[in-house]
């Protein structure tokens, strides 16, 4: 579950590693969100890094991230492959 202000560094990873990682953008209103924060021990939004079993590799809950925090998140889930 993505804010606004991290879709675009989303996006622009997207670029660049869509061939190894699927990024799937979800609004926080968007039906199963807030079942899904729950689950991920999210306190509101974040970044939910999961494996292709979809086990929680990784979380970064909202407004305690800038673009370093999303490539740390993405790596980690990279080498979890």
């Amino acid at each position: 579950m993505l804010c606004n202000k991290i879709t675009v560094i989303v996006n622009d990873l997207k670029k660049t590693h869509a061939d190894k990682v699927k990024f799937t953008t979800i609004k926080v209103s968007a039906p199963g969100s807030k079942e899904a924060i729950k689950e991920a021990k999210l306190t509101n939004h974040g970044i939910v890094c999961k494996d292709v079993k979809g086990k929680i590799i990784t979380t970064v809950d909202g407004h305690n991230y800038k673009k370093d925090k999303v490539v740390a998140a993405m790596n980690k889930l990279l080498k979890a492959k």
